[in-house]
């Protein structure tokens, strides 16, 4: 049975997202590094981050990764209105992708 945060999602530009395929590692970007963490969501956060920091833009990747792959560096943290949001404190590695969507693929 799924608990609620098995899963949680990076938004990337496509961009990004090559990038991140091509070197099997992501260190973050701009807003990461100024953060200290990468920031992550969960599905039902997905939809707010999207319109909040990449102007609605449809040309998303958006990656699932099992949250008890990331357990190590994972913090959840009161963030945007209140809400706890996933902050992972590490570089992201390929291998621990799960799901590669489109932000329509969602149907976010």
């Amino acid at each position: 049975m799924k608990k609620k945060n098995d899963f949680v999602y990076r938004i990337f530009k496509s961009d990004e997202f090559e990038k991140f395929k091509n070197s099997n590692i992501f260190e973050g970007n701009e807003m990461d590094f100024e953060s200290g963490f990468i920031h992550l969501s969960t599905k039902e956060q997905l939809k707010q981050t999207i319109s909040n920091y990449f102007n609605n833009n449809d040309n998303l990747i958006i990656v699932q990764l099992r949250s008890s792959d990331l357990t190590d560096f994972l913090r959840w943290e009161l963030s945007t209105n209140n809400s706890k949001f996933p902050h992972f404190y590490n570089k992201l590695e390929y291998k621990w992708v799960n799901k590669v969507f489109s932000s329509s693929e969602l149907c976010l």
